[in-house]
């Protein structure tokens, strides 16, 4: 008997187990197709490199075009970067992303190509043959075999994460931002990125730097000294965001880095927080309010490739600003936005609702909330909360009429028995006054 109880529950344990084989399988062989690998053979390194390609769901089905990110440090970043990619983008926080993996052989000396000269901290003669690779071989021709967006963005850990530094020296960087995890940087590398920080200009830059708590002491000085110097870079054009993760190692940290970096990254992208709330917004106009809205949304398509309606969250996020602000004059305004947006929400005509109410226009108050409380499903919680705006104006609607048909009081009958008297000697023309109107 407990031969066969053992028998069944082993062969209940294999079932479970292959079950799970079977799944893990599968999620590998689906994650496997989106991957792809080419190889690119560079007169300037003369010799060939393999990339990786990670292409989004939904490419092959439409015409936008999509941000590219190019993981340096291939073996330990890409499937991280990869794997939170697909999770923010599914979670509409970050945009689908075209996704480049360089892969570095072990047997090679990686300072060969991302090393910098020890006497100016410039890269030497390999690492600058490593950088026209990647600005004059490596992104035109993916620009060329792939629908890629404006917006580019540059991931790379230890020596690779100073190597990415030098991007930002040009004139005109090929990427905008930059990730930069546990970085072993250069000693005048806190001098240089001041300065080149400070002279950006003409479109965000966003840069993100990291590093955990087993930093080598001599490493962590240039990484503090560089983060000081930061800090102090007074430029809107310049973003930047640094994390030490006291309790936690590098490695531990790196895939933490990965997903506050990409937060941060592509924070114009993602619906507005409160930091782009109070550093934006906070202190506009309900007109330059309205006008940063749309601004956004603009900016998202030129800088990501990709169009998407202005969300119903950041019209809430923004209507305290209209609503309080100039005695809700531009209500009105926002209300047609938001039902050009989103014509089938009753957002719109609350705001119109709200544009009306505030005039004491309650009729046309009273139809625009109809409108409103139409498009809400009666099942749905949201319905009651709506209906009360109907109830407020219909009461007031009320007082308004039993104001208009209270009889006078005496006092307020004898103010307009003398504002009529007021009125009648203002009109009497004296004898002279008319001999002088007719000479």
């Amino acid at each position: 008997m407990y031969i066969r109880k053992q028998k069944t529950a082993i062969t209940s344990y294999m079932k479970k187990n292959n079950l799970f084989l079977i799944f893990l399988f599968l999620t590998f062989k689906f994650f496997a197709q989106e991957i792809t690998a080419i190889d690119i053979h560079s007169t300037y390194l003369n010799e060939i490199k393999v990339v990786k390609i990670f292409i989004p769901e939904g490419y092959e089905e439409s015409r936008q075009r999509y941000p590219l990110t190019l993981v340096i440090d291939s073996e330990t970043l890409f499937d991280s970067y990869v794997a939170d990619a697909k999770l923010f983008s599914k979670n509409k926080a970050v945009p689908k992303q075209i996704i480049l993996g360089i892969t570095h052989f072990a047997t090679s000396n990686k300072s060969r190509d991302y090393g910098f000269n020890v006497l100016n901290s410039f890269p030497h003669e390999n690492s600058m043959n490593t950088l026209n690779f990647i600005k004059e071989e490596l992104i035109p021709r993916i620009k060329n075999d792939y629908r890629i967006a404006y917006f580019k963005t540059v991931v790379a850990n230890d020596l690779s994460a100073n190597f990415i530094n030098y991007f930002i020296f040009d004139n005109k960087p090929v990427f905008s931002g930059y990730i930069s995890i546990n970085p072993e940087l250069a000693p005048d590398m806190p001098d240089y990125m001041k300065r080149y920080a400070t002279q950006i200009k003409g479109d965000d830059t966003y840069y993100y730097m990291s590093h955990g708590n087993n930093t080598e002491k001599k490493k962590l000085e240039v990484i503090n000294a560089t983060d000081v110097g930061l800090i102090g870079v007074s430029n809107v054009y310049f973003n930047y965001r640094f994390e030490n993760f006291k309790k936690t190692n590098n490695l531990i940290s790196t895939p933490q880095a990965i997903a506050s970096a990409m937060e941060f990254v592509y924070s114009m992208y993602s619906p507005i927080d409160d930091e782009e709330f109070e550093k934006n917004i906070s202190y506009l106009s309900p007109l330059a309010a309205m006008e940063y809205l749309q601004y956004k949304y603009e900016n998202i398509e030129y800088l990501f490739g990709e169009r998407i309606p202005i969300r119903q969250e950041d019209f809430v996020r923004l209507e305290s600003i209209v609503i309080d602000e100039e005695d809700g004059e531009h209500l009105l305004e926002y209300g047609e936005l938001a039902l050009k947006v989103h014509p089938t929400s009753p957002l719109g005509n609350y705001y119109n609702g709200q544009f009306y109410e505030k005039s004491k226009e309650y009729d046309e108050a009273l139809l625009a909330y109809k409108k409103g409380y139409a498009k809400i499903p009666e099942s749905s919680p949201k319905s009651i909360g709506y209906f009360m705006n109907i109830k407020r104006v219909l009461s007031l609607q009320k007082l308004e009429q039993e104001a208009l048909n209270e009889p006078m009081s005496e006092e307020e009958l004898e103010e307009d028995s003398l504002e009529e008297e007021e009125t009648s000697q203002e009109n009497e023309e004296t004898p002279e006054e008319t001999e002088t109107a007719n000479e």
